[in-house]
């Protein structure tokens, strides 16, 4: 049996988002950079794979595991879009997809100014919106995000080439802007 999610019971589960604690990296001067998306049953190769890609360009990198099976956080102290345009030009075996993370924010009430940085006027977004370990937050936020996406003058479009992820964990939500193009090739 589906539950209906009201407004209420969104606001209620949404304020267990802000209650937690923002995504760590271990080491000062690492921030999430990238999330990765693993094929099934392949984190350590996968992990193996991105941190060989990157190394590279960031020799600091640490790959974390979320808690979450075959998705894990790039962690650096490189600018996330230098590592994003390095990682999504290779070749991958266990790799889904990598998206970019432009900002990491503790809660809801930050995701208005985060969108309005992200999209500009006149811009067409694919919306992706990912509950981790959140139950019924997906639905809320992604109305709230149409509705910022609309304010900061950008428009949802489904055929879009740009995504606009939003990844809620129940610590933080990670919101980058990226290709909907996932990195894996099918051969």
């Amino acid at each position: 049996m589906l539950l209906k999610l009201t407004s209420e019971t969104a606001d209620a589960q949404a304020s267990e988002v802000r209650r937690g604690l923002p995504l760590k990296c271990p080491n000062e001067g690492r921030r999430p950079a990238l999330l990765v998306t693993c094929r099934t049953g392949t984190r350590a190769w996968c992990e193996e794979e991105v941190g060989d890609a990157l190394f590279e360009v960031s020799p600091d990198i640490v790959v974390v595991e979320t808690g979450f099976p075959d998705v894990l956080v790039v962690c650096s102290s490189a600018e996330p879009r230098t590592l994003y345009n390095r990682a999504k030009g290779g070749e991958y075996g266990f790799v889904e997809n990598i998206v970019p993370v432009d900002r990491v924010l503790s809660g809801l009430e930050e995701l208005e100014a985060a969108i309005k940085s992200a999209v500009r006027p006149g811009e067409k977004v694919r919306l992706r919106v990912k509950s981790f370990g959140v139950r019924g937050v997906s639905s809320e936020v992604w109305r709230r995000a149409v509705e910022y996406i609309e304010r900061a003058g950008g428009s949802v479009d489904k055929s879009s080439p740009t995504c606009l992820h939003i990844m809620v964990f129940k610590e933080s939500i990670l919101l980058g802007k990226g290709l909907c193009k996932a990195v894996f090739k099918e051969t």
